[in-house]
């Protein structure tokens, strides 16, 4: 079934698919700015961990350093945190964060004001593995989603270095009806800030709209990503280079600024 015809908003319109809680808070800045709908394509539920995981002695561990790759990790890791009686984090060993808000929501719990969070120069994997700080350690917790950002993994363990990965939640795919996918082809531009978020947009139209529909909506679109693995996600799902703009920062005002540029 094809989408009915709907008449063009005159503001820039934008399909603002970040999960919570960023979603929200991107959602209310883009409006009355823009036209702008919520549609998140993933969801985040809780891991149940095995009780063997060495979490004190890790905090323990001066040569070990936390690696913090979004948001949600932090918010997860402090509900583990509680879980075994610790209001914050002090850890002995060294904290990295990707992204200012990553950063933000670790300093709401990590109270010692000597402990220096460090963040690399721009929100991706790529930018993290160049930061000469990580030297300094010889092994690393990665605090993440299953199966998510394998690149830093990958990465440090051809370094030589100890790699272990903390997973705490797994990401669920959000489905849509076929008039709820119809609005999107109102959309001028799409933001999507991982690769599991692009995957959600792509498999929800593939599923919902028919080909030329989707050919139609892929011509005229653009894409706000944050690095360029995302990017090239996208080429290879067919999406035009020229349609897609590099964000470097992951915090919602750098992602507004770059919206801003694109709609001059």
């Amino acid at each position: 079934m094809e989408c009915e015809q709907m008449a063009t908003p005159a503001k820039l319109t934008i399909l603002n698919t970040r999960p919570s809680p960023m979603g929200e808070e991107l959602q209310q800045r883009l409006i009355p700015q823009y036209s702008s709908y919520h549609f998140p394509t993933i969801s985040n539920a809780p891991i149940t961990l095995s009780s063997d995981v060495p979490l004190k002695q890790w905090l323990l561990d001066k040569s070990l350093a936390w690696i913090f790759v979004s948001r949600p990790t932090a918010v997860y890791f402090r509900q583990l945190l509680l879980q075994h009686d610790l209001t914050e984090f002090s850890p002995a060993g060294g904290i990295f964060a990707i992204g200012e808000s990553t950063k933000a929501e670790l300093q709401r719990f990590v109270c010692n004001p000597e402990i220096k969070i460090i963040t690399p120069k721009h929100s991706n994997s790529e930018s993290f593995l160049t930061l000469k700080e990580l030297d300094a350690f010889q092994s690393f917790v990665q605090v993440k989603g299953k199966d998510g950002r394998e690149v830093i993994g990958n990465a440090l363990i051809q370094q030589g270095k100890q790699y272990y990965p903390l997973e705490l939640y797994q990401r669920q795919l959000i489905s849509y009806s076929h008039s709820e996918v119809c609005t999107w082809q109102q959309c001028d531009l799409v933001l999507a800030t991982s690769i599991d978020i692009a995957k959600g947009i792509l498999t929800n139209l593939s599923e919902q709209l028919s080909n030329d529909e989707i050919q139609l909506l892929l011509h005229k679109i653009n894409w706000v990503v944050l690095s360029e693995r995302i990017k090239q996600f996208l080429m290879d799902n067919m999406v035009k280079e020229q349609h897609i703009f590099i964000c470097e920062q992951s915090d919602n005002s750098s992602i507004i600024n770059t919206i801003n540029l694109i709609s001059k």
